[in-house]
């Protein structure tokens, strides 16, 4: 359950005091981090010793690192041809300085019983001079494990002790359990690369890492973003004169901010590392143990049940449970009152008194009776607009434009601009592989998203519905979604909204499919019933718990390094914000943040971010994942927003 460590600090540079390094250590066991890669190079030698004190497992790198050499001729493709005696690992003229340092490295750190095996530096290649490095170690000390991932990149696996990759897909690192002929334990030493918004697939790579023995974890890439602040901003690559070369933001990587606070990616990360698992089978709570050492009755369970967001019983118990024991627990469920939203048992274990973590189970709760339909309100039509008017209510609907153009509430007007059914959203780091299959105006033919068009094709009554036949594109491009949208509303100023629609067969995976409105500032207090209290998405969702949640704008805001996508939430039945309530009967998506999404897709830096003084709700069908695809395997299938027949209902009713 590990992660990379960069000696890395905001005002420092590459620069951390002692207190500094242990308040690293200090908030890698708040996520349940176990283990640390010292990526690329020896640490200082005081960092080790907390590593001993405080019970971590150290991958002791040494510093050897010949990365820029794939790109030293513009003529090549990248590749580690280490055939050519340019590389340093092949020249027996630096046969010298190589096992030097790792000589340094192991004797520095040799009496360390933090350190479970060396590492012979990273993407360096591996030729003779690594050779000399292996047999020097394994000759000098015995008893650790010998790590050259780049052994396992050239096929020369029993050249180390470990089986060792990068960024494995989750197919790939399958077959490497699999593959009877890789008989030594299988380590990502660099896996869930943590660029801004992410990682989005820590969760999954640990389900592997549990159902295979021959799997022993990995490293998260990396710990800390390496940002230098400037009159109060994060700056990076390209920020400071004088630079030859730069890899812009590549290096805001973290699994935390540079400050050390936590991220989504943060707290699901500790999510995927948490020392127990737990399932429901009827009454019966299965909670399975993952420490390797600790029995559990160490630790406090406390168990409580909710329905439609409020608690309705709580306890706290001890577990005695062996590790990787699995135990039946009852916890003697309450009988569960009718819900609207549903009902969960929430499981939370705690050691001296802090949580370390937390399982949601859903339960079977009867569901409250669906209320009759009410009657329609009368439509009045022009040649450009409906209007509908009632008891507290004036909508005015664009027959032009397919949307509302006006939502009035006792008197209020709710929309400050036409709502938009989009696809857009402000592209994060973690999408620069695809950005531009959606984005750029040039090249591969993109679907130029972050340029929207919207053509409708009809709009007319049918009964007591509004019903628009219409088209998205990107501008220069074929549609890539069509659909028809029925707006029907009753006496009471409910909208019932139902989408129906097709993407196009040769579409690219969509960032997303819903709903743009712009409401008043007045509307940034909001509260919800859905994944809460922070930031979530389909594949990075399981430190967040469904309930009932209050927020506002100002706390939906994650300053991200880069601006970009943030303050999702999944999983919601209901959201009420300003004199509006959102409402389906199947899990729908939201956001309500104070800039929109070009503002964001513009900004390259926090201070960059102006807001307009509203606030920008989406109401969406789904989200794609995060993944971890700026430097990790592409977004797995399930995560991508692929679906090529669409359908959508959710309702907006005034409060």
């Amino acid at each position: 359950h590990g992660v990379n460590h960069h000696d890395t600090h905001p005002t420092h540079g590459w620069y951390q005091t002692d207190d500094e390094l242990r308040h690293d250590l200090e908030r890698m066991k708040e996520l349940n981090i176990n283990c640390i890669r010292t990526s690329h190079y020896p640490p200082p030698p005081k960092m080790i010793q907390m590593c001993d004190e405080m019970g971590f497992y150290v991958v002791l790198e040494t510093d050897i690192e010949t990365h820029g050499f794939v790109n030293r001729d513009s003529g090549r493709p990248y590749a580690y041809d280490v055939e050519s005696a340019d590389w340093p690992c092949t020249d027996p003229a630096w046969q010298h300085e190589h096992l030097e340092r790792m000589q340094r490295a192991l004797e520095l750190h040799k009496n360390s019983p933090a350190v479970i095996f060396w590492s012979t530096g990273n993407e360096s290649g591996h030729g003779p001079n690594h050779y000399e490095m292996v047999k020097w170690l394994r000759r000098r000390d015995p008893s650790r494990l010998v790590h050259a991932e780049d052994a396992s990149r050239r096929g020369m696996i029993y050249n180390a002790d470990v089986f060792s990759q990068m960024y494995s897909s989750l197919s790939g690192l399958e077959s490497f359990a699999k593959n009877p002929e890789i008989r030594m334990p299988v380590f990502l030493c660099e896996y869930a690369h943590a660029m801004g918004n992410g990682p989005g697939d820590v969760w999954d790579y640990n389900v592997l890492f549990d159902k295979y023995d021959k799997l022993i974890g990995g490293c998260i890439w990396e710990w800390t973003d390496h940002t230098v602040i400037v009159d109060g901003v994060q700056k990076y690559g390209g920020d400071f004169p004088g630079e030859l070369t730069n890899d812009g933001n590549f290096c805001c990587d973290g699994l935390v901010f540079s400050d050390r606070s936590f991220k989504a990616g943060s707290l699901e990360a500790r999510a995927a590392y948490q020392p127990f698992a737990a399932t429901l089978d009827g009454d019966v709570v299965k909670l399975r143990n993952r420490y390797d050492f600790t029995d559990l009755s160490a630790c406090e369970f406390r168990f409580t049940v909710t329905a439609d967001g409020e608690e309705i019983a709580s306890k706290t118990v001890k577990i005695a449970a062996a590790p990787h024991e699995t135990v039946d627990v009852r916890p003697q469920l309450p009988t569960l009152p009718a819900c609207r939203w549903g009902a969960y048992l929430n499981i939370s274990m705690l050691r001296d008194g802090k949580e370390v973590g937390a399982v949601q189970l859903p339960l079977c709760a009867p569901a409250l009776s669906v209320d009759a339909p009410v009657d329609a309100a009368a439509l009045c039509e022009t040649e450009r607009e409906i209007t509908v008017s009632g008891d507290g209510f004036r909508y005015v609907f664009s027959k032009v434009y397919g949307h509302f153009a006006s939502l009035e509430v006792d008197g209020r007007e709710q929309l400050c601009a036409l709502p938009q059914l989009t696809a857009r959203r402000a592209a994060t780091d973690n999408e620069r592989c695809v950005v531009g299959h959606w984005y750029i105006r040039c090249g591969s033919q993109p679907e130029n998203l972050d340029v929207p068009f919207s053509k409708v094709y009809d709009c007319r009554v049918e009964g007591d519905e509004i019903v628009v036949d219409g088209a998205l594109a990107g501008v220069s491009s074929l549609p890539y979604f069509r659909y028809t949208t029925r707006y029907r509303i009753d006496r009471n100023g409910k909208i019932s909204v139902t989408l129906d629609g097709e993407v196009r067969e040769t579409a690219f995976f969509l960032p997303r499919l819903g709903f743009e409105f712009v409401l008043p500032a007045t509307a940034k207090q909001f509260e919800y019933f859905g994944r809460g209290p922070g930031e979530n998405y389909c594949d990075l969702c399981h430190a967040s718990s469904v309930g009932k949640y209050a927020s506002d704008t100002d706390r939906e805001y994650v300053p991200y390094v880069r601006p970009q996508e943030h303050g999702n939430h999944i999983d919601v039945r209901w959201l009420q914000i300003g004199d509006l309530v959102f409402e389906s009967d199947k899990a729908f998506e939201f956001a309500a943040l104070n800039y929109d999404i070009p503002a964001l897709h513009r900004a390259k830096h926090t201070d960059e971010l102006v807001s307009d003084g509203k606030v920008h709700l989406r109401v969406d069908y789904k989200n794609s994942g995060m993944g971890s695809n700026s430097c990790g395997p592409a977004l797995e299938k399930q995560y991508q927003l692929d679906e090529k027949k669409i359908h959508f209902a959710f309702s907006i009713a005034k409060r």
